[in-house]
């Protein structure tokens, strides 16, 4: 009796063409590498928008009656987007041509992102002073580099970012002559 059963089934296997199978296959292998595809460009972007972005920049105080900024060279202005960061470390650097002048580090500091709040750090009024009693012919050899390393508060990639800037004494300002993020 199990002979007669198996005779029919393999007499009445289907014979279709092989196109007929193997184009659902073929389809169903690119969706699943293009899900995959997806799948690893999607948590790029998420890694992206979930990280801290930490930076620096030079600091003023708006005067209204002239509707102009006033520099306070002495100041650095950071800020903090996205999310909260650890900042693994903070170094503030003044140069003049290769000879350190100022160098202050700050370790283990947390920063929340707050469009109404300021964080800044000021160069004391000695240290500043000093600094700046060189001649007017000097001070465009002034240096000031800043460099921060930060993560997220649960850790992970450590992310650097870098400027470097020059004085110029006839702005009373630091311009921006290099910068670097990652």
């Amino acid at each position: 009796m199990d002979i007669e059963t198996s005779k029919v089934f393999i007499e009445n296997w289907p014979n279709n063409p092989w196109y007929n199978e193997w184009i659902p296959i073929s389809i169903a292998i690119i969706a699943l590498i293009t899900s995959f595809i997806s799948l690893y460009w999607t948590r790029q972007e998420f890694i992206k928008s979930s990280r801290p972005y930490v930076w620096a920049s030079n600091y003023g105080v708006i005067d209204a009656e002239k509707k102009t900024i006033i520099p306070i060279p002495f100041r650095i202005g950071f800020r903090v987007k996205n999310t909260p960061a650890r900042i693994i470390s903070l170094n503030v650097e003044v140069n003049y041509k290769s000879d350190k002048l100022f160098t202050h580090t700050l370790n283990n500091i947390v920063r929340f992102p707050d469009e109404s709040s300021e964080w800044s750090f000021s160069i004391g009024k000695n240290d500043f002073d000093k600094i700046m009693s060189r001649p007017d012919s000097e001070k465009p050899n002034l240096t000031r580099t800043i460099i921060i390393e930060y993560s997220s508060l649960g850790g992970g990639k450590v992310y650097r970012y870098e400027l470097q800037q020059k004085y110029e004494p006839t702005d009373n300002q630091w311009r921006d002559t290099f910068e670097k993020a990652d």
